[in-house]
Order: C-alpha cells, then structure tokens, then sequence
C-alpha cells in the first residue's frame, strides 16, 4: 500500500451544558465545516427537521439573528450556501 500522510489536526472546541452540545470551529476550515452540514443533511434526509438558530455581527456592527426549520436536503444546501457567503465575507474584512 502507498504512503498515507495525515492533515495537521483540525482545531475544535466542545461545550456541554444541560441544554446543549455544542461545536465551535475554526470560520477559515471550510472543508471541515461542509462536514458538518453535510453530517445534518443527512440527518434531515432521514425524515428528521433541524431547527436553526444562527447569529452573526453585520458590518456597521449590529448582531443579525434568524431561525429557521429546515427539513429538505435542498434546505440544507441553501443554507450552507449562504452560510459559506457569510464566512466569506467576514473573512475578508
């Protein structure tokens, strides 16, 4: 067999408490984050709806939150989409 070489780790932090589990990850690991969207669209593809609640800081600094119910996997994909622009965008400020 050929010659395997393993990526660096990829960084993560975990919090538990007793209403969530929660996984922070690095904005700028984009492969690690399609990951994981992909993991809940797979989720949701098993007939079981997400609820999201996502926040991000706007540009003039203010806080942006939504909420949405996914239950598609065509939802998933939107949402990675405009999660992917939003990640692009604060990567470039």
């Amino acid at each position: 067999m050929g010659d395997f070489k393993m990526e660096e780790p990829r960084d993560i932090s975990v919090s538990i408490n007793e209403r969530f589990f929660t996984i922070d990850l690095p904005i700028q690991d984009e492969k690690l984050i399609a990951s994981i969207l992909f993991g809940l669209g797979q989720y949701v593809k098993m007939g079981l709806p997400i609820r999201v609640k996502q926040s991000y800081i706007t540009f003039s600094g203010s806080q942006e939150v939504s909420t949405m119910v996914i239950s598609s996997t065509q939802q998933i994909a939107k949402w990675a989409k405009v999660t992917k622009g939003l990640i692009s965008a604060l990567l470039k400020r």
